[in-house]
């Protein structure tokens, strides 16, 4: 997650205990140099919950399935807050030699990371978990970044579809 908002010339740090118990592990911010066509905010944050599997999870309709706590579902589906969270998922190889390649050509992370925004999605009366579905489109790219920061700088709310 870092290399992704450096590339793009985010700053990017992990959260304190406190915000990882409120559901946030990394705030990406935008210090005001960025300003998108059309932008109502130059300076914000962007709260990330950070999840990782080497388990492939299932795949329906282009979408992937993921477990998440119920403590951590009902704070990402919060309407009520003024800085966007996502959930960024990073699908790992099963293998976990293979997870990260260093070598003197390059730093190779395999497989990849998705996001969703679950913002407004319906309470669930599961006590533990709550299945949720990350769009396979929706990759955590530099690219992908800069998108979401630009409709987060127009003050766009992105909220969970099904």
């Amino acid at each position: 997650m870092h290399a992704v908002a450096t590339k793009e010339g985010f700053s990017c740090e992990y959260s304190n205990r406190h915000m990882d118990n409120v559901s946030v592990d990394a705030i990406i911010r935008e210090d005001g140099r960025f300003l998108a066509e059309n932008s109502i905010f130059a300076s914000f944050d962007l709260f990330v919950q950070l999840k990782a599997t080497s388990r492939i999870p299932l795949e329906r309709d282009g979408k992937w399935s993921f477990s998440l706590p119920i403590k951590q579902y009902d704070r990402l589906r919060n309407v009520r807050i003024t800085s966007p969270r996502i959930l960024v998922l990073l699908i790992l190889p099963e293998d976990p030699n293979e997870w990260l390649i260093h070598t003197d050509d390059g730093l190779i992370t395999k497989r990849c990371a998705y996001w969703v925004s679950l913002r407004g999605s319906p309470a669930s009366e599961n006590q533990s978990t709550q299945t949720i579905y990350l769009p396979k489109s929706q990759v955590f790219s530099p690219s992908s970044l800069r998108e979401l920061m630009t409709r987060f700088s127009r003050r766009e709310v992105i909220s969970y579809e099904t």
